[in-house]
Parts: structure tokens; sequence; C-alpha cells
């Protein structure tokens, strides 16, 4: 019995002591720091959809100049071809 009140007592001073780490978080600001944190998520998140349109633009340009040149060099192969 002894080995449970031991791992009984561990468990509620844990609780006691993340209930007292939480509320010096709330205590010290840790709001303000959270929605600072969630601002410069957000302004991440805006860039990441800027890049992803420009690669997006980028990939259909290269794709396009890819198709030509591939044209082009089947153009150059049938004429050599008998009909």
């Amino acid at each position: 019995m002894a080995q449970k009140s031991g791992k009984i007592k561990t468990f509620i001073f844990t609780l006691i002591l993340l209930a007292l780490v939480i509320i010096v978080f709330i205590l010290l600001g840790g709001g303000d720091m959270l929605k600072s944190a969630g601002k410069k998520l957000e302004g991440a998140g805006e860039q990441a959809e800027q890049i992803k349109e420009k690669m997006e633009k980028t990939g259909e340009e290269t794709k396009k100049t890819i198709e030509k040149t591939v044209e082009k060099g089947i153009d150059t192969v049938k004429p050599g071809e008998k009909k």
C-alpha cells in the first residue's frame, strides 16, 4: 500500500505544479504572447499562399514552354518521314 500512496502523492503534486505553472503563465501575460505568435503564424500562412500561387504560375509557364519545344521537335522529325 505504501507504493500506491507514493504514486498518488506524486501525481497530485504534479497536478498542483502544472496548475501553478498555468496560473503564472496567465498572470505574466501569456495571452498576449499567444496572440502575437498567432499573428506571426497567420503572416507566414499568407506568405506561403503567395509563394504557392507564384510557383503554380511559373510551373504553368514552364509547362507551356516545354510543350512548344517538344512540338517543334516533333515537327522537325515529321518532314523526313515518307507518307
